[in-house]
């Protein structure tokens, strides 16, 4: 195995340990040592990888952010956003879940930040505006899944498409 594709499988040989031991441990209770001995690691390839166990979630919120992309990129049908959006979110529940189950879903609203949130550069209207969006997009999500996701994304779609047209 290369480099690459070694430091690829360590990594996510860590996340996969870290999500299942959340699924019956408290996080402020998981320890790195159980999380490198879970994933079948040693302790230096999770500091290689990853500063704290936050930054392994974060790292992992990335990537399934950036796979939504290239799937909603590769389906060339923009009015589908929010849809194919919350689609993600379905897809990855039981992990959505376990962060909001978990007081963690703060770093959700983190990554929608990163990925359409305020930037520096922009002008006040502008960050204003993204700052409207980032905030609002991610009440919705956090509200659907508080409420146990009862609808389908098309459905919730359809509701947000009918409370802007009032």
């Amino acid at each position: 195995m290369n480099n690459e594709k070694n430091n690829s499988y360590v990594k996510n040989q860590i996340t996969q340990a870290l999500i299942k031991l959340m699924k019956n441990n408290a996080f402020d209770e998981i320890k790195i040592t159980s999380i490198v001995k879970e994933a079948q690691v040693g302790r230096a390839s999770f500091y290689r990888n990853f500063s704290n166990k936050e930054d392994v979630l974060k790292q992992y919120l990335i990537r399934l952010i950036q796979e939504w992309g290239t799937e909603f990129e590769q389906s060339n049908n923009p009015n589908l956003l929010v849809e194919s959006l919350f689609g993600h979110y379905y897809k990855y529940s039981e992990f959505y879940t376990l962060l909001y189950s978990s007081n963690l879903f703060h770093l959700v609203l983190d990554n929608i930040k990163s990925v359409c949130g305020p930037k520096p550069e922009q002008d006040s209207l502008q960050a204003y505006t993204s700052a409207w969006f980032a905030y609002g997009l991610f009440g919705w999500i956090n509200e659907w899944i508080a409420r146990g996701m009862k609808e389908s994304p098309k459905e919730i779609s359809e509701l947000g498409k009918n409370q802007l047209q009032k």
